[in-house]
């Protein structure tokens, strides 16, 4: 059965299958797969195309091989990415997992992930048609997921309904997380380099009084086994998959 995810705007969910949740195998440093789940019926022999995904980032290029002697423009940004070997289509889970030629660290090589909607490799709906992936109600638009990827002892998210998030985690380590800046699908957490006997992760929510529900959820939570998380336990968080 599919994991429950938070219900996003009605515009996206009128759109044709768009991708709602985002989870992350492997380890943090050692990224082996991506699991992309879809709120709509996809087409399997377009889903399990790998040259309909990009994975990666974009970052400065070096200086030294951008030639701007006045200093008048900023260099060229610098594509990374992780490419994709495989992508399996499971039906029943309306997923899609992505495996990378190979593992790759989390704050290094990831930012967004993007699911073609046009060009020679698209990823198409049940009924054949191109996704609408920039939500214009019309097949054959690109579908960018962007994200922030932060490490620190505390992460800060807003839900679509107006809740607000914040965890805060004490003694060693640090928090690599990882947010839409769309908010299309739950953020995903790694807890890093922690102490079971010393790290503690809690969390507070503060419910919006007109439009949320008081419960904010977390897609992922990965490396629980060495750290105390008495959030797991508080029902203001719905955890969808927890990892040792």
């Amino acid at each position: 059965m599919a994991p429950m995810v938070e219900a996003m705007e009605p515009r996206r969910l009128m759109s044709g299958p768009s991708v709602v949740a985002a989870r992350f195998l492997g380890t943090e440093t050692e990224i082996t797969g991506i699991v992309l789940t879809f709120n709509g019926p996809l087409d399997p022999a377009s889903a399990q195309d790998p040259k309909a995904y990009f994975v990666g980032r974009t970052k400065p290029g070096p200086n030294d091989s951008f030639f701007d002697p006045f200093g008048l423009y900023d260099p060229p940004d610098e594509i990374v990415k992780a490419r994709v070997q495989s992508a399996a289509y499971d039906a029943a889970a309306q997923t899609v997992t992505l495996t990378p030629a190979a593992p790759f660290n989390l704050f290094e090589k990831f930012r967004r992930i993007k699911v073609r909607g046009k060009g020679a490799h698209v990823v198409r709906d049940a009924a054949g048609a191109a996704i609408d992936g920039n939500f214009n109600n019309k097949p054959g638009g690109d579908l960018m997921l962007r994200t922030r990827v932060n490490r620190a002892k505390g992460f800060d998210f807003k839900e679509a309904d107006g809740d607000r998030a914040s965890l805060n985690l004490s003694g060693p380590g640090r928090l690599w997380s990882i947010k839409s800046k769309q908010r299309m699908f739950p953020p995903v957490v790694f807890l890093h380099e922690t102490n079971g006997l010393k790290s503690t992760l809690k969390g507070k929510v503060k419910p919006n009084k007109k439009t949320g529900d008081g419960v904010v959820t977390l897609h992922q939570l990965s490396g629980v086994t060495f750290a105390s998380v008495p959030l797991l336990s508080d029902p203001a968080f719905r955890v969808n998959v927890v990892d040792p």
